[in-house]
């Protein structure tokens, strides 16, 4: 029996699918603060909100601000419990604040450049950053929707069960891991027959993602707002051990490797 934030079944949604949406995570009034300084960090750079020819680029990224808002929004409760979930109590890093950037995707059908599908990176090694089976320093990837999002307001895509593809691209290469551009290559290949999903919902949810999910931007937009959207790394201490007792996390790792592994072999 599983008592917490996340049901059995969603756990076992986690477990194939590689991602669970946290609805209402995070209250209105926090979104809303939250934006108010989003767009004070974007008038900066001479993008206002309420003036539509200032919106000129497809994508903007802003490191997250670390003010109240923000650390009320990723210390919510619900989430560092579904985190306690996924990925095991103590083993992840319970911060005060959301962390990571914000693209800004305003309307617009101009390419962003940034729309390919990949893996997240997990943590740096002789000046390159480097993703290993073990996911080192990376526990989940979370997305925070800061703004409504519809089908038509880019929304991230999310290839369902292309966690279990990218494991069994890492699984030879062993702790000493890959490059991440590398492996974020592929795992887009890999994981190219996978159906695909949309991170969309109201402002306030939380989708939290495998750290070896396969996902894109999607563009051209062509909705009317701008799509905010947070996208911290859930950090971990060190790596996933795959030993018993195991995490929902690395049930699917040790899933996907199984796929490379065949019946009998370790």
């Amino acid at each position: 029996m599983v008592v917490g934030v996340l049901s059995a079944d969603e756990i076992e949604s986690f477990v194939v699918d590689g991602y669970v949406a946290i609805r209402g995570a995070v209250p209105g009034d926090i979104v809303r603060a939250c934006q108010d300084v989003i767009w004070e960090e974007l008038s900066g750079q001479g993008i206002k909100r309420d003036d539509l020819a200032t919106w000129t680029k497809p994508v903007v990224r802003i490191v997250c601000p670390e003010n109240e808002p923000f650390a009320a929004a990723g210390t919510r409760p619900v989430i560092w419990e579904a985190c306690d979930q996924l990925i095991g109590a103590g083993r992840w890093w319970r911060r005060e604040g959301v962390g990571g950037t914000i693209p800004v995707r305003f309307p617009s059908a101009e390419d962003p450049g940034d729309a390919g599908w990949h893996i997240e990176s997990s943590y740096q090694e002789d000046g390159g950053w480097r993703v290993n089976v073990r996911s080192r320093a990376r526990g989940l990837l979370a997305l925070y929707l800061l703004s409504d999002v519809d089908e038509a307001s880019a929304p991230t895509r999310i290839r369902r069960g292309s966690h279990q593809d990218a494991a069994r691209v890492l699984a030879p290469a062993g702790d000493g891991g890959m490059p991440w551009a590398e492996a974020a290559r592929a795992a887009a290949k890999a994981s190219e027959h996978r159906p695909t999903a949309l991170a969309a919902g109201a402002a306030g949810d939380v989708f939290l993602c495998h750290p070896f999910l396969v996902h894109a931007a999607t563009w051209p937009h062509t909705g009317k707002a701008p799509r905010i959207l947070a996208q911290p790394a859930v950090a971990l201490f060190d790596q996933f051990p795959l030993t018993e007792p195991l995490s929902p996390v690395e049930q699917a790792i040790l899933a996907g490797r199984a796929i490379l592994q065949g019946p009998g072999q370790d």
